[in-house]
């Protein structure tokens, strides 16, 4: 089964989409709002498809090894990571994500749950 891991503030209309057309959710945490799961100890064991979050979740501006340190472990299992930004932020988003070795997009906030479930279907 797949399962989408998701930070807090995710739309719940998109969690709810996802459920009834059988995709599990797992709550994620950055450590710092106790949300879920902490991002750094996800393992093949939890069968992340891809996380999805709004970009603040992620990113710390003042120290950019912290959103590296964060997301190592979802570089090392190369899970796509959906940043939810409103569209017309992405080039400016761009500038803020430092991570060649991350396999990631930016989604329109109103585009989420199609853009999940398209990259579920690969």
């Amino acid at each position: 089964m797949k399962v989408v891991g998701y930070m807090e503030g995710t739309d719940p209309g998109v969690l709810t989409k996802l459920v009834v057309e059988g995709v599990e959710t797992l709550p994620l945490s950055n450590g710092w709002d106790n949300h879920g799961k902490h991002l750094t100890l996800l393992n093949p064991a939890d069968n992340i498809s891809v996380v999805v979050g709004n970009l603040h979740k992620f990113l710390r501006l003042e120290d950019e090894t912290i959103f590296n340190a964060m997301l190592a472990t979802v570089k090392a299992y190369d899970i796509m990571v959906l940043f939810v930004v409103p569209k017309e932020l992405h080039a400016k988003a761009a500038k803020a994500v430092k991570s060649d070795d991350l396999k990631y997009k930016f989604v329109d906030p109103a585009d989420l749950a199609d853009a999940i479930m398209a990259h579920l279907k690969n």
